[in-house]
């Protein structure tokens, strides 16, 4: 992809630049705002060397290259949104560091996604299962941040300057952004709202595809607080992490909703026909065994929890069993 073909402006003072490919492993798209006399960027992409010359190189083609950066807000702390931080840094020079204040320890401490993404469930889960692949596939030596950087998205340590709460303001510009709490994806996942101008800059929870979520994170019950949260809002345009511009935002928030929620009627469509293993439930969802160790595991496990809070499942604590649809 040509620099030029990686610049999409939706204003004259914002820009998204766009890597080769929405779907992982390949960045999220990178929003460039001019601030000031600097710019401010939402979100940075993958820890590659690729992943970064695509921002220097976007930015030299608007003529922003010399331009200070004021800020990098980072929608949660996922190796596509702000894995090229180290690398970014060595190149310019920076005033602040922004995320929320939960996605602040994950960001300090990679490692710790880990348990964000639920890798302890879906390797005890695994092994009641027999899974037994090996140390470079998904199985019980299934490691996370090997896993990015053998993918071309390896992460980095990241130390906020400041953090955010649901309701804080962020000024980027001639935006003044509200900041929203959307967990279900990242436990401290935001999106960002500007009434003025009625945009939103989604993250991850809605775009081209479907994020995955897990219980640590959420959940398929966070996520879908999440967009009911962006629903009452007055949106014109939304500038999600994978994907083009959505101008459709009704349909948008309704389809993903809509997804999410079939899952719902899977379980139960197949509960009705009689009880069921995590097992048997994980292979009706998702094709793949390596899909169904992760992100399979934690989804379903999330659909789980949500249908038993509702009422409408039994588990057997003795075993993986699930039943009794009321």
């Amino acid at each position: 992809m040509s620099v030029s073909k990686s610049i999409v402006s939706i204003f004259d003072d914002l820009k998204m630049i766009r890597p080769p490919s929405s779907h992982w492993p390949e960045s999220a798209n990178v929003y460039v705002f001019r601030d000031g006399d600097g710019i401010s960027l939402f979100d940075v992409g993958c820890g590659s060397i690729a992943s970064v010359d695509r921002i220097l190189s976007a930015l030299k083609n608007l003529k922003w290259e010399s331009k200070p950066v004021k800020k990098i807000i980072l929608s949660h702390a996922h190796p596509d949104h702000m894995g090229a931080m180290e690398i970014l840094l060595s190149e310019v020079s920076l005033e602040h560091i922004i995320l929320h204040e939960i996605e602040a320890p994950y960001a300090l401490d990679p490692e710790r996604l880990s348990l964000a993404f639920d890798i302890p469930l879906c390797k005890a889960i695994g092994s009641e299962n027999g899974n037994q692949a090996g140390e470079n596939e998904k199985g019980r030596g299934f490691d996370l941040i090997d896993y990015f950087r053998a993918l071309g998205c390896s992460i980095c340590t990241v130390r906020p300057t400041g953090t955010v709460v649901e309701g804080d303001t962020v000024r980027v510009g001639n935006y003044h952004f509200q900041v929203f709490h959307t967990p279900g994806h990242a436990p401290g996942h935001i999106s960002l709202y500007d009434p003025e101008k009625r945009l939103l800059l989604a993250g991850d929870v809605l775009g081209e595809m479907v994020a995955w979520y897990a219980p640590s994170s959420g959940g398929a019950e966070g996520f879908i607080e999440s967009l009911q949260k962006i629903g009452n809002l007055d949106i014109d345009l939304i500038l999600p992490s994978h994907g083009s511009v959505i101008v459709d935002v009704r349909k948008s928030i309704q389809e993903t909703g809509e997804k999410i929620l079939e899952r719902d009627k899977i379980i139960i469509n197949a509960l009705q026909a009689g009880e069921k293993t995590f097992e048997e439930l994980n292979r009706l969802l998702f094709n793949s065994p390596s899909v169904q160790f992760f992100p399979g595991t934690p989804i379903l496990e999330s659909h789980l929890q949500k249908l038993k809070n509702e009422g409408k499942i039994k588990r057997d604590t003795t075993s993986s069993r699930v039943a009794c649809f009321i």
